[in-house]
């Protein structure tokens, strides 16, 4: 059986990206996406842009379960599509220095968990291999040295490991 510690763990791949992310011309082309806008998302067009700007070998080379580290005020002019992009593209968990709160609850309503961690591009390099656990804040480093952030309550665990905010109510209702 898992214990509740490691049943929320995190475990993959680091792209790590600076500071002032834009989410809109820089996580994704926000003028490619809003053509459809009103008409549900383009997956296919989401996953192929995302971060491409940054990195042009993310969208091939992202596997489920990596995890993406930003720098200070990550992913700011966001829109909807910015977190849809990264948790289409299989990004487990998104651990950053800051965000916008907007970012961060979008992102958890689609069941996207956002840690904030200052000071967490010091301690990772692009391509390592970390752990994150959003539920008791615990941080696994690649070379094995434990860091914590603070940890998820117990209603953004519910959204999270429901798989977003509208799988959360409609849970809760049937019960």
């Amino acid at each position: 059986m898992t214990s509740p510690s490691n049943e929320f763990e995190c475990r993959g791949r680091v792209w790590k990206f600076g500071d002032q992310v834009s989410g809109d011309d820089g996580i994704i082309d926000f003028s490619a996406v809003r053509d459809g806008f009103g008409k549900g998302f383009d997956q296919k067009l989401l996953t192929e842009m995302c971060f491409r700007r940054l990195n042009p070998l993310f969208p091939a080379q992202v596997k489920p379960g990596d995890i993406v580290v930003g720098g200070v005020n990550f992913a700011h002019h966001n829109h909807i599509e910015v977190s849809a992009a990264i948790k289409l593209s299989g990004i487990a968990v998104v651990l950053v220095e800051s965000s916008e709160t907007g970012f961060i609850r979008r992102a958890l309503s689609q069941g996207l968990p956002v840690v904030l961690m200052p000071g967490i591009t010091k301690l990772v390099q692009d391509g390592d291999q970390i752990s994150v656990n959003p539920a008791t804040g615990q941080i696994i480093l690649a070379d094995g040295s434990h860091v914590h952030a603070k940890p998820f309550s117990d209603r953004m665990v519910s959204i999270w490991k429901a798989g977003g905010l509208v799988a959360s109510l409609k849970q809760e209702f049937a019960r």
